[in-house]
């Protein structure tokens, strides 16, 4: 038997829902095919990559192993499928785009609408990562570009400065502090506080926690949120106060109250990166409307 796509795609879809019935419905096939669609995997590969039974469906370490293998792959492939779509519909060109919470909510999607408008042939694939993870997503060509906070110098990557912002705190609508126009930071020393979590949101936290220190205090932190929304949630919730930027004003909430921060001398930068060496076409036309157009080149 050879082996094809029908079975790597089984495979990869079972060993994501660990179930047959799921899978099933995932791949729009009968489970007896699937059944059996995965026993010819087996043979084929000479060693059981799942272990059954009545009620639950688990991986082998044979089969963790040939899963991590094959992911790259399906993704390869569905890639294929997908740019020949799009060439078919007259998109010449892709660009993978990495961009994080604070450059989502800035400047950068009014960027993006006016490269789409000028640049229709060129597709935009827009990926959420953190600024801890878009270095090394470079690197590993698994994007072509990034948006991300703070600065970069390391090597082998280009960056160029593109928004920033003030550092903002929000806090519930009702919260005795509100009552002011300006807040400094250190008038939040006595508050709980709510941030993201560490690994996502490292860089950032960081900074503030270093902002704090330099104010005689450390923050406590009450409660922590994968993503802004889970942020301003929490900050609604009572469960305490944030520092975040002010593109927050592009995305009012009701429910939040945010205070200009008058003894945060720093700005919030957000920067663009690629890695030096990539000739693409479509990056160099990105980065040519990219010069023309960053928010930094027209204030100066």
């Amino acid at each position: 038997m050879s082996l094809d796509l029908r079975h790597l795609r089984a495979f990869a879809t079972l060993g994501q829902e660990l179930h047959f019935r799921r899978a099933s419905e995932s791949l729009r096939v009968a489970q007896p095919a699937l059944t059996k669609t995965i026993q010819q995997l087996e043979d084929h590969v000479g060693t059981p990559l799942l272990v059954r039974s009545t009620r639950r469906v688990e991986l082998t370490e044979a089969g963790r192993v040939f899963l991590a293998e094959i992911a790259d792959v399906t993704a390869q492939i569905d890639r294929a499928v997908e740019r020949a779509r799009k060439a078919a519909r007259g998109v010449r060109g892709e660009l993978r785009i990495a961009y994080t919470d604070f450059a989502i909510n800035g400047a950068l999607p009014h960027f993006l609408r006016a490269f789409n408008e000028a640049h229709p042939d060129i597709y935009l694939d827009l990926i959420f990562m953190p600024t801890i993870h878009q270095h090394e997503a470079i690197l590993r060509h698994r994007i072509d570009i990034g948006f991300l906070y703070g600065v970069s110098d390391q090597q082998p990557i280009n960056s160029l400065p593109f928004d920033e912002n003030d550092y903002v705190a929000i806090l519930p609508v009702n919260h005795h502090l509100a009552k002011r126009d300006q807040l400094a930071l250190s008038d939040l020393k006595a508050e709980k506080f709510v941030f993201g979590t560490g690994d996502s949101w490292m860089i950032f936290r960081n900074q503030v926690f270093a902002e704090c220190r330099a104010r005689g205090f450390l923050p406590e932190i009450s409660l922590e949120a994968t993503n802004s929304d889970g942020i301003f949630g929490l900050v609604i919730a009572g469960a305490g106060v944030a520092i975040y930027s002010s593109a927050i004003g592009n995305m009012p909430r009701q429910g939040i109250a945010i205070r200009q921060l008058t003894d945060m001398p720093a700005k919030l930068p957000i920067t663009a990166v690629w890695e030096r060496g990539n000739a693409s076409k479509e990056l160099t036309v990105f980065l040519r409307f990219l010069r023309r157009f960053r928010p930094l080149a027209k204030s100066g």
